[in-house]
C-alpha cells in the first residue's frame, strides 16, 4: 500500500484549516456579529477661527447674578434669567453722508442711554463674549414672575464678560458719561419729559477692580422718581445695577450693599475661571 508523502498532508491540513476558519466567520455573521478589519478612523482635528470664543467653555454668568436669596424679602425675582452669547460687538452703524451730529446731540443721546440702558455704553472695538441679565421686582403689587409696571421700582442687573480689556473700557465709559451728564433732559417710559440729576454716592466696592455708584433723581410732570446706578468690575466681568421708582420706594443708600453683594458673586465666579 502506498503512503501519502508529507507535502500532500500539509496541503490537505491547510485546506481543512481554511474551511474551518471560513465556517467560523460564516457562523459569526449569521449570529449578527460583524467583523470589521478596517483600521479605526483618525479623529478629526478641531479648529476655530482666530479670536473666536469657545462658548462651550464660557462660565455660567447666570450663577453670578443677584437673586431673591441675596437681597432678602424686599425683592421678588422676575422670570428665569436669560443669557445671550455673542462673539463680537455688533458693528457700529454707518455714519450718515451728511454732517456729523452736533456735540450737544451726541451728549443728549449718551445721557439718555446712561439713564435707560447704561450697560450699552461699551466703546467700539471690544469683544463681548457673554452676557446675562435679570430683573428683581418689588414683592408687593405684581407678585410672582410678572414684570413690574413701569412706575414701580425694578432692579435690573446686567453682567457682561469681555475677551479683552472691554470691561475696563465700559466701566470708564460709564464714569465719563456720568461726569458729562450731571443734569440732562430725557423722556420717561410713559412719555413724560423729565429732568434727571446724578449725584455720586460713596461705595466701598470690596475687592472689586472698580466700584462706582450715583443717585438718580428724575423730576417730570407732577412727580419725582429716585433710584441709583451702581457699577462694579472684577477682571473681565462688569456688573451694572440700575433701579428707579417713585420717590420713597427706592433707598439710594442700598446701592453700596447691593453692589458689594454683586462683587462678591463675581469674585467667586472669577476664582472658578482662574482655576479652569
Amino acid at each position: 500500500m502506498r503512503h501519502l508523502s508529507g507535502r500532500p498532508l500539509t496541503v490537505a491540513g491547510g485546506l481543512l484549516l481554511g474551511l474551518l476558519l471560513a465556517a467560523v466567520l460564516l457562523a459569526l455573521n449569521v449570529m449578527g456579529v460583524h467583523v470589521d478589519e478596517r483600521p479605526p478612523p483618525r479623529a478629526a482635528a478641531t479648529t476655530t477661527g482666530a479670536g473666536t470664543p469657545l462658548t462651550g467653555n464660557q462660565p455660567e454668568l447666570t450663577r453670578a447674578l443677584l437673586s431673591r436669596a441675596d437681597l432678602g424679602e424686599r425683592f421678588t425675582p422676575a422670570p428665569t434669567p436669560t443669557a445671550v452669547t455673542a462673539t463680537t460687538r455688533p458693528p457700529e452703524p454707518a455714519a450718515p453722508s451728511t454732517t456729523a451730529p452736533s456735540a450737544p446731540a451726541a451728549r443728549a443721546e449718551r445721557c439718555r442711554t446712561l439713564f435707560d440702558a447704561p450697560w450699552e455704553l461699551v466703546p467700539a472695538g471690544h469683544a463681548l463674549t457673554d452676557q446675562a441679565m435679570t430683573d428683581l421686582n418689588p414683592s408687593g403689587g405684581t407678585g410672582g414672575s410678572a414684570p413690574a409696571p413701569p412706575l414701580l421700582p425694578r432692579l435690573r442687573q446686567t453682567l457682561s464678560l469681555f475677551a479683552d480689556d472691554g470691561a475696563a473700557a465700559a466701566y470708564d465709559a460709564i464714569r465719563t458719561s456720568v461726569a458729562d451728564c450731571r443734569t440732562f433732559e430725557t423722556t420717561l417710559e410713559d412719555g413724560t419729559s423729565a429732568t434727571v440729576s446724578l449725584h455720586e454716592l460713596e461705595v466701598t466696592g470690596g475687592g472689586a477692580d472698580g466700584a462706582y455708584a450715583v443717585r438718580i433723581t428724575a423730576t417730570g410732570g407732577d412727580r419725582t422718581l429716585t433710584g441709583y446706578l451702581a457699577v462694579g468690575r472684577v477682571g473681565q466681568m462688569l456688573s451694572v445695577l440700575r433701579t428707579v421708582g417713585p420717590e420713597g420706594t427706592v433707598d439710594s443708600g442700598d446701592a453700596d450693599l447691593t453692589l458689594d453683594l454683586a462683587v462678591d458673586k463675581m469674585e467667586l465666579l472669577d476664582g472658578v475661571m482662574d482655576s479652569d
